[in-house]
């Protein structure tokens, strides 16, 4: 059974790590309004699967109420679906890292945001499998 909780050791927070991610994570995922950037890690150390960053642009939403009230609809959303992820990653007995960006330049309603949540962890998931 998978804790429905989002603590601190499934955020991404290590600069090496983000680095990294940025630097060489070569596969990105775009599900309007989400911009995603993933990688394997080789750490088996880590107590979840998945670490991940979320980040809202500060040139789209430059009030920070309207970037933190978005990164706590996504890390909700995140939280209510990661076992989709885990599942497949601990059948795998593989980690990753994942930077969520949010793309869109409104706020949208909590359906449609997580229609299209479910759909990019969807392609992740269809991305690892093929991975494997």
């Amino acid at each position: 059974m998978i804790n429905n909780s989002f603590d601190k050791a499934e955020r991404l927070c290590s600069k090496i790590l983000i680095t990294n991610l940025f630097s060489k994570g070569n596969r990105v995922i775009t599900q309007f309004p989400f911009r995603v950037l993933w990688q394997f890690i080789n750490d088996t150390q880590t107590t979840h699967p998945a670490q991940v960053l979320v980040s809202v642009s500060k040139r789209n939403f430059p009030h920070a109420v309207d970037r933190n009230r978005i990164k706590r609809q996504m890390r909700e959303l995140y939280r209510t679906q990661k076992h989709l992820l885990y599942t497949v990653l601990k059948q795998a007995n593989k980690n990753i890292v994942i930077s969520i960006t949010f793309q869109s330049k409104t706020h949208l309603k909590h359906e449609e945001l997580n229609v299209a949540f479910r759909q990019m962890l969807q392609k992740i998931i269809n991305q690892i499998e093929k991975a494997i």
